[in-house]
């Protein structure tokens, strides 16, 4: 993927990341790309695709702090192709990474419910292993 696109947030949902980003659970990643992707997942998850109203000014994150994991750009590629059906999407990196922006602006309120709602220790480790578990079983 090319270099120099800004992936966006929806206009107030920057402090949710950041707040997610200071939790005792993120808060030694030194990007956000780890909390997007997990909102996007739990976007997908939750068939919670809600594409962006309007922009945070500044963008979320650089497209090139994930194109170092190559796991990462699979995984967004991944969302594209299921959303679009087709491979043909991926000639659009634009469009590629605006689905994982729209599973992304569903999934951060999710993610945000995970770790701070009715907080008690340990509560997101265990909700969020939950929902790998029931994502794993339904693959068999």
């Amino acid at each position: 993927m090319k270099k120099k696109i800004v992936i966006n947030c929806e206009k107030g949902t920057k402090k949710l990341y950041d707040e997610i980003n200071r939790s005792r659970y993120f808060r030694y990643i030194k990007d956000l790309s780890t909390i997007f992707c997990l909102a996007a997942a739990l976007g997908y998850k939750n068939n919670k695709y809600k594409e962006l109203s309007s922009l945070h000014s500044g963008g979320l994150i650089r497209a090139e702090t994930m194109e170092r994991n190559t796991d990462v750009i699979r995984f967004i590629e991944s969302l594209a192709i299921h959303h679009a059906k087709s491979l043909g999407i991926l000639s659009d990196e634009r469009r590629v990474y605006e689905i994982a922006e729209a599973y992304a602006n569903g999934g951060i309120r999710i993610l945000y419910s995970m770790i701070f709602d009715n907080y008690q220790e340990g509560d997101f480790d265990k909700k969020i292993e939950s929902e790998i578990l029931k994502i794993w079983q339904n693959k068999k």
